[in-house]
């Protein structure tokens, strides 16, 4: 092949490569790869070159050119694709927590010109449903038309939330709490007879499996929460407790501003759902998806968390210090019997 047609050809092939892969890449992957996934793709199209180059006797111009296409393609994405809404799961959950599902119901997306005008980019695509840990939920493409917007607000229709606990692990939870509270207290050298009257670990979990019971109850946890979340059932089952929570969160408004002129491309916008240790709904938090190598601004987007202010968010199940005030009882009238041993024994 001439020299000059392999130049064309190459010129040719960069575009045409990077926007199939970009084309393929969103259509699959929903958004851009990662870094990892892009090295790879790189290191791939470059043995994929040397292989061509050296067997194939293709011209090294054009190798080239396959090389640059697969590295630019994520790039080529973000000119020209779409920008993919997401729902990403929670969470940072306490471990005697688990969360199987979560179901979200978002109202329209809307920017705001800067007309003053409301546009709808994302209509409200019903309830779409969250196993966290498992998927990722795409809510569609936005379809922005060419201008310049000043903000944008989406409402939550609602959140519901399934939270299981773990009874057992939650009694385990709370003895950890309170065997680190009790320990140090207990002298290494104290007399038998007094070690005796000191509550065992299984009394202790079994005072404690009682004072569960009467705190994990929709009772005890309603006053605690804010008023946008509502125990919609309860149930005890087993020894594990299911709720499911809902909430209507009242997001605010997005003082965004940004220029969109050709009405095409820009980053990805994954929305998290933000759940506190014990599986509240707080929030939504927006992340920005960018190609990989650019840099993270998603600092840009201000946080949806509505202002909670002084509400007090609850981050255990609020089991009350005086809940295992006898085993303190028990404990420090122990110790002090076998301080009164030793110094008798001493005393003879």
């Amino acid at each position: 092949m001439k020299k000059r047609y392999s130049i064309l050809l190459g010129l040719a092939l960069v575009p045409a490569l990077a926007w199939l892969i970009s084309f393929f890449t969103e259509k699959y992957n929903g958004t851009f790869v990662s870094l990892k996934q892009w090295l790879i793709m790189g290191a791939i199209a470059l043995v994929a070159a040397v292989v061509l180059v050296l067997f194939a006797k293709c011209p090294k111009f054009i190798a080239g050119s396959i090389v640059i296409g697969v590295m630019l393609s994520p790039y080529f994405q973000f000119l020209f694709g779409k920008v993919n809404i997401f729902l990403m799961d929670p969470p940072n959950l306490r471990p005697s927590v688990s969360v199987p599902e979560v179901r979200v119901e978002l109202g329209d997306l809307i920017f705001t010109n800067s007309e003053g005008k409301d546009i709808v980019v994302l209509p409200s695509s019903g309830i779409k449903t969250l196993y966290p840990g498992k998927n990722v939920v795409d809510l569609g493409q936005l379809n922005i038309p060419a201008g310049t917007y000043k903000s944008g607000k989406i409402s939550v229709k609602n959140i519901e939330v399934d939270v299981n606990v773990d009874l057992q692990r939650e009694i385990d939870l709370v003895y950890e709490k309170y065997k680190a509270r009790f320990a140090p207290q207990i002298p290494t050298d104290i007399p038998e007879e007094a070690k005796a009257q000191i509550p065992t670990d299984e009394q202790i979990k079994q005072k404690i499996n009682s004072e569960v019971g009467k705190y994990i109850s929709p009772k005890m946890i309603s006053p605690y929460l804010p008023p946008f979340v509502k125990i919609k059932s309860f149930t005890s089952d087993t020894g594990k407790i299911i709720m499911v929570l809902s909430a209507v969160i009242d997001l605010p408004v997005m003082p965004i501003a940004f220029p969109y002129p050709t009405g095409t491309g820009g980053p990805d916008i994954v929305l998290d759902i933000t759940l506190n240790e014990i599986g509240l709904p707080t929030g939504i938090k927006p992340i920005i998806k960018m190609p990989p190598g650019a840099p993270d601004i998603s600092s840009m987007i201000p946080d949806m968390t509505p202002n909670l202010g002084a509400i007090n968010m609850p981050v255990d199940f609020n089991i009350p210090d005086a809940a295992l005030a006898q085993i303190k009882q028990e404990v420090e009238a122990a110790v002090q019997k076998g301080e009164a041993m030793k110094q008798e024994m001493q005393n003879k």
